[in-house]
Order: structure tokens, then sequence, then C-alpha cells
């Protein structure tokens, strides 16, 4: 039985498309940093010449949530909720959890937060950060991403299967290969694709294919694995080279399970020049 046969993955938040990437890259980038230690190595936004900052308005969904920073850059922190020249008084690195103190939906939507030593606002958008706190997967080839603390892992002969420790409701598969090919057809047997569109992963443009399993399928049926088949399945594949490619799998029940799906393509990064090229990016000197 091929190992693409035997893939089952995990979900999260629905995708970016390369259009609305494009967009909202001078927003992420303006509030995404490097470590807090190492601000001088992160791009800076361009001020803007005036600011209207609205009232804070508490949000009993978010106000006294955790989030952890999904951003393989970090999170810039700001004085105040404005992407203005001098107002960044540090940063939160990937992996980095704090609370929010507050949320307001003017300028794009802003967290003001505490974390261990350093509060401040911090752009809300969900590419950069999510509410729970998630542990850090690293592999041996530099791969790395973050999953819910709640949830574990386990190396199957595809590559690396994500679980919760609790209940079998949905899972995610992280799988590297020497070429898209490797991976066979989109899907998994037995679904059928709803829709595919691209989507932009720590700068490479893959594709994202949501799938939903067909009642009336009659194939082969795929090896068993340590979790159930669920109705929905979104697949990512992306293509670093010409001898390196990855699959980022996700099985889930419904749409509301797709958070967990999100964080794992955010806060991907691996060892390729697009996805660390913002790190070694020269800092630009804003001017007021």
């Amino acid at each position: 039985m091929p190992a693409r046969a035997r893939r089952l993955t995990r979900a999260g938040v629905p995708a970016t498309t390369v259009a609305a990437f494009a967009t909202g890259a001078i927003v992420l980038l303006a509030a995404c940093a490097g470590v807090p230690s190492s601000p001088s190595r992160t791009a800076s936004p361009k001020p803007t010449s005036a600011v209207v900052v609205p009232t804070t308005s508490p949000t009993p969904a978010l106000v006294g949530s955790t989030r952890t920073v999904l951003s393989p850059l970090g999170l810039r922190v700001h004085s105040a909720p404005a992407l203005v020249a001098g107002n960044v008084i540090g940063g939160f690195s990937q992996g980095r959890s704090f609370n929010v103190l507050a949320y307001q939906s003017g300028g794009g939507g802003w967290f003001h937060v505490q974390g261990r030593t350093l509060a401040g606002w911090v752009v809300a958008d969900p590419a950069l950060t999510t509410a729970g706190i998630f542990n850090t997967y690293s592999e041996a080839n530099g791969v790395t991403a973050l999953y819910p603390q709640t949830w574990g892992f386990q190396q199957e002969t595809f590559g690396t299967l994500f679980v919760p420790q609790q209940g079998t409701t949905d899972s995610a598969v992280l799988e590297t290969a020497s070429s898209l090919k490797t991976f066979g057809a989109g899907g998994l047997p037995g679904y059928l694709a709803t829709s595919v569109t691209p989507l932009v992963v720590c700068g490479y443009t893959g594709t994202l294919g949501y799938y939903s399993k067909e009642a009336s399928y009659t194939g082969a049926t795929p090896a068993p694995l340590p979790v159930a088949r669920q109705p929905l399945y979104a697949e990512i594949r992306l293509r670093f080279d010409s001898t390196q490619a990855m699959l980022i799998g996700f099985n889930y029940q419904d749409s509301g399970q797709l958070d967990v799906f999100s964080a794992l393509y955010n806060s991907i990064a691996f060892p390729y020049p697009l996805c660390e090229a913002p790190l070694a990016a020269s800092t630009p000197t804003p001017k007021p």
C-alpha cells in the first residue's frame, strides 16, 4: 500500500488567496518582527501622515483570552494602535503567548496585550496570532511549525501525524518529498474536490484544495490509520525547488475546526530562501 493512500490530515481557518495576500502584505510586514532581542533585523513600515485612534471596545470573546504568535518573524509590539514610525517598543517571538486586555476594530483591528514582561498593542490579524497555547514542532531538516498544546504528534512512514491527545475528531499531517508527483493525485481516495485556490506559505506559492467525502465511493479503502477519517479534507501543496516539496493536510468534521490547520500553515518555516528572506533583509530607516 503506497504511503500516499494512508495519509490523513487536520484543519485551520479558511485560506488566504494570493490576491488577498498581496493586498495585506504591507500590513503583515509592518506588524511582523524578528525576535525581541533583534528588532533591527526586521522591516519597518512606512509611517502614515495622520492616524485616528478609535475608542477601545471590549469584546468578551477576545478580552481575557490567551493568544500565541504564529509568524516565524515574530510580532512587533506598539505603544499605540497605529503603524507609524517611532511607536515600536519591542516584540514577541514566534511561539510566545500573551493575554488580551482589550480589542478595537478600527485601523484594521488591534489587540491591547500583556506579555510576561512587555505590554502594548499588536495587529489583530489571524495570520499572525491564534487563540490558545501552542508547542513547537521541529525536524532535523530545519522545518518547524506550531501545534496546539492539547495535541501530540507521531512519526509515520509517510510523514508526521498530529492528533488531539483526547478524542480523534480531526488530524493533521506534514509530509516532505523530492517532488509534488510523489504525493500522487490531490485529495484522498473517496473525496471530491470542492475548490482549489493559490495560497502563499512563508513566501512560496502553492495550492490549497478543499475536499468532501463521497458517500457513494466504492473504490479501494486505504489502510487504516490511528484516527478515523472525517467528512472533510483540506490540503496544501508547495514546491520549493526542483528537489523539495511539501504537503500539509487536514481531515476534519466542520469548518469550525479549521483554526488548527491555519495555525499550522501560518506558523510553518523551512530553510529555503524565500522563507528566510525577511530575516536576512536590511532594515529600512523610517522617516517621521
